[in-house]
């Protein structure tokens, strides 16, 4: 491989007040200096990526393939906006831990309305500011979990509350409202799973965050049907799994060698788009 042939980075970007491919042709009179944008044939060659006519770098590719939500897999484009990934992970890991240690019933702790207050502000409005933030820098992904999983956790600590009067509306009939709140988590499984599906070619912290976090639901859904505390207790435990899950993929996402002498690597899954 003796040459490479790339485009500038004005190439690929349009800005706001600068002409398109189209525009410039129009203004120079000629197309001949702009390549077709359209690739038909791909290849791989050690470090080399053909694309059509071009050959480029891995590492020039490497934010072709960002936007997923783990932080750390790939390099992103430099920019002024923060990454808010980080930001939802964290918040996510902590309720989620909080919660689980309260439904393993962790020394003896039966009464949840401690998480409220997490619940509320750092799981569920600091999660959906964390997720409104990933729409300026196209993260789709992370927008719909941490914008629904903020929901939820805004949800659920509505229902702990004394004051909206939701368990107390079912004190006449306790086995309408352990189906009510199986419905509630039901929901959540599904939601949870389809997820799940959409990690199956990014990192194995953020695939086992939430094949765990599929197992919680499941688990304290059949054990709200049922009304079985062990299956609720086995909920527990894999929510404290799918919590570590996420506290692994929160530091390897922020930690690296210019601010830790403890950095970690985030492992890919088979397939996964790592260029």
């Amino acid at each position: 491989m003796t040459s490479e042939t790339r485009f500038d980075d004005a190439d690929f970007e349009k800005g706001p007040t600068q002409a398109s491919f189209d525009e410039q042709a129009e203004n120079t009179g000629s197309r001949s200096p702009i390549v077709s944008r359209l690739v038909h044939a791909v290849s791989v060659d050690g470090d080399y990526v053909h694309l059509g006519g071009s050959t480029y770098r891995r590492t020039e590719l490497a934010n072709a393939f960002a936007g997923e939500l783990n932080p750390g897999i790939h390099h992103r484009r430099p920019s002024n906006l923060a990454n808010p990934v980080p930001l939802g992970l964290a918040s996510f890991s902590y309720c989620c831990l909080v919660l689980s240690l309260l439904n393993a019933q962790v020394r003896g702790v039966t009464n949840a309305k401690v998480v409220i207050s997490a619940s509320l502000f750092f799981g569920g409005c600091i999660e959906l500011f964390a997720g409104l933030l990933c729409y300026p820098i196209g993260n789709t992904y992370a927008m719909t979990v941490f914008g629904s999983f903020g929901g939820f956790w805004i949800s659920y600590g509505c229902i702990l509350m004394d004051q909206f009067g939701i368990v107390s509306s079912y004190e006449d009939d306790p086995q309408m409202l352990a189906n009510a709140l199986g419905f509630f988590l039901a929901g959540w499984a599904v939601f949870t799973f389809l997820m799940m599906m959409c990690t199956l070619k990014s990192t194995w912290g953020l695939f086992l965050l939430f094949a765990f976090l599929e197992l919680t639901f499941l688990m304290l859904t059949i054990g709200t049907f049922i009304s079985n505390e062990n299956v609720k207790k086995a909920g527990g435990y894999f929510g404290i799994m799918s919590s570590m899950c996420g506290f692994y993929s929160l530091y390897s996402g922020v930690a690296d060698s210019s601010n830790s002498y403890f950095p970690v690597r985030a492992y890919f899954m088979p397939n996964a788009p790592t260029l």
